[in-house]
């Protein structure tokens, strides 16, 4: 259904037993698809109990740890060894802004690396700073100083309330999809993702519905295929969306079908 399967994995751990540390799992907080979430704490258990590593990708779901109200839907995320997070969703920050965060900080030696080229010794004496030690991405900008001045400004708890308030608006755009009489709903959100399509249209229909919002800049959609259909894909990450702009965003894919509105 989308999520890891835990019976399955304790087979795979089973079959593939080895010394302590040399099995990885990565598990995922906040699928791409559909915002989804894998069993957490069963996961970290059998970890635990196969002396496997475990990584989770929460780079969409991780900014639920804001919000008092959702943060339990992570639980298990701290028996992580790794965990990865995307703030340029919910944290509002610009794409870059990407994050490791590890249990063990010997997971960071990696960094040391010597390359000559990066992080030459004489260099470093002279007073003269590397690029490895500065960033995952070297040369790369780093986009940290962008995310410690949001904290400062919301902190955790301004911040959770944006989560919050995005997470409720999925819940009002799912509730418009439901009740629509041309709209099929995939499923209740798990954070702030609303898949949808229009009821009976192929695949086609739902592409070109999808491009038609797109080339003339009336709405830009998301498409996903959770099972083996092409749904409509809306990620709501504005707080500031209204329930009059869900219901607006509907009436345009309504209009872009081959066959127009229907009088109701």
């Amino acid at each position: 259904a989308g999520t890891m399967d835990v019976a399955a994995l304790d087979q795979a751990l089973t079959a593939l037993a080895g010394p302590p540390g040399t099995l990885l799992v990565a598990a995922t907080a906040g699928t791409t698809d559909a915002g989804l979430i894998d069993p957490l704490p069963e996961i970290a258990g059998l970890c635990e109990a196969h002396g496997a590593r475990l990584h989770i990708d929460a780079a969409y779901g991780g900014g639920l740890l804001l919000s008092d109200r959702h943060r339990p839907r992570l639980d298990g995320l701290d028996r992580a060894h790794t965990v990865t997070l995307d703030l340029h969703k919910l944290g509002w920050q610009p794409v870059a802004a990407g994050l490791l965060a590890v249990r063990d900080r010997d997971d960071l030696t990696a960094l040391a690396h010597h390359a000559d080229y990066l992080n030459a010794e004489d260099d470093t004496e002279a007073g003269l700073p590397d690029l490895l030690g500065r960033s995952l991405r070297t040369s790369r900008r780093p986009d940290i100083l962008k995310i410690a001045v949001t904290l400062r400004t919301l902190g955790r708890r301004g911040l959770g309330a944006l989560v919050d308030q995005v997470c409720a608006r999925a819940t009002d755009l799912a509730d418009l999809v439901d009740r629509h009489p041309r709209l099929d709903l995939y499923d209740r959100p798990t954070i702030s993702t609303v898949l949808f399509r229009p009821t009976g249209a192929t695949d086609d229909t739902v592409a070109a519905v999808r491009r038609t919002l797109l080339t003339e800049g009336r709405a830009v959609l998301g498409r996903a295929r959770p099972d083996g259909r092409l749904w409509l894909k809306a990620t709501l990450l504005n707080p500031h969306t209204g329930p009059g702009d869900l219901a607006a965003l509907l009436h345009l894919v309504e209009l872009a079908l081959p066959e127009g509105p229907t009088a109701r």
